[in-house]
């Protein structure tokens, strides 16, 4: 069976800084000041903040042969800062290999003006059209571009996404949703119809849930070690079992590893979405939003944890505080998806 071609980005007209941010298929603008010529090799200085984190040995040689029989077929893109550095904005596998190819000189694409929002964005936006990206960067590729849209730091990013895809789930037409929380959404909407991406909702739902994972099934699949679907069957199995699965899976099935997890005794059984949503949790509850709901709110909050800690610590029965009890009865557990 052959292998399904990746949809291509859509992706619009660059703006120089100082214009509007968008640079996806459908906004428009001036171009950004740009030029194709060879540079050389020691004046392009990688970024700290690449969105590729991770280079395979064996692949990054071969492309190092090719490399050195037929030079660079793809140019490299980089920013020239006012002071005349350049700026790696993609292609470091590229420049990995010339070096290791001891090229002197290389084909690059030399933007300037951009802003380091735009030199942000560009360089997601390109490294999602990679043939090889794996999960791990994907994901990350494409936070790296919703933070700049949406105009929020990375660490605030998961938990509003949670946050809006349940709002859409419980109230589709938005009608009790802020003006600000349905803006944020119409855009998310425009957003993942020009990185081709599919509908949002599912990105957060199958796709952001990859970056939740233990540290070394994460390292294992950002590397190609581990399948995303198999990484998944494995993140609740404790961690000796982890550890030994980790090695055993490339030659079992998916079915066979869950089989595996379940069959061990210790491993806690765990309802699906209750992580997701102590992290959507986690990242509400802030004094500054805290403070934003009246008094009767706050009232009901404050049962709510009560009785969720009475779960957890299976004393429900002894404070009166368990499921269906008067004092927190239909009501008070029909929260409205923009608390």
């Amino acid at each position: 069976m052959s292998r399904k071609e990746r949809p291509k980005l859509q992706i619009g007209p660059l703006k120089a800084a100082g214009q509007p941010s968008e640079l996806m298929s459908g906004f428009t603008g001036s171009q950004a000041p740009l030029a194709q010529s060879d540079l050389a090799l020691d004046l392009i200085q990688p970024r700290t903040q690449q969105p590729r984190r991770f280079f395979n040995a064996e692949t990054l040689t071969r492309l190092t042969e090719s490399v050195r029989a037929h030079g660079i077929l793809q140019p490299l893109s980089v920013h020239q800062t006012p002071e005349g550095r350049y700026d790696l904005i993609s292609g470091e596998r590229r420049l990995r290999a010339a070096q290791a190819a001891e090229l002197s000189t290389v084909p690059v694409k030399i933007f300037t003006g951009l802003s380091e929002r735009q030199i942000q964005q560009l360089a997601a936006i390109e490294n999602l059209q990679r043939e090889d990206l794996n999960p791990v960067d994907e994901v990350d590729a494409v936070l790296d571009i919703l933070a700049a849209e949406l105009d929020l730091p990375r660490a605030q990013l998961t938990p509003r996404l949670e946050r809006w895809k349940s709002m859409k789930m419980r109230d589709p037409a938005l009608g009790r949703a802020s003006e600000e929380d349905r803006e944020a959404i119409a855009k998310l909407d425009t957003l993942f119809r020009g990185l081709a991406r599919g509908e949002w909702a599912s990105f957060v739902a199958n796709r952001l849930p990859v970056l939740r994972l233990p540290s070394a099934l994460l390292e294992a699949v950002r590397e190609g070690r581990l399948e995303y679907t198999k990484a998944i069957a494995l993140r609740r199995a404790p961690e000796p079992l982890q550890s030994a699965l980790l090695r055993e899976a490339p030659s079992l099935s998916v079915q066979q590893l869950r089989q595996r997890v379940r069959a061990d005794a210790s491993t806690p059984e765990v309802a699906e979405g209750v992580s997701q949503a102590i992290t959507t949790l986690q990242g509400l509850l802030k004094v500054e939003r805290l403070a934003q709901l009246g008094a009767a709110d706050q009232k009901r909050l404050v049962g709510l944890l009560t009785e969720a800690s009475a779960l957890l610590t299976g004393e429900q029965e002894l404070t009166g505080q368990g499921r269906g009890s008067p004092k927190t009865g239909r009501r008070q557990g029909n929260v409205r998806p923009d608390e």
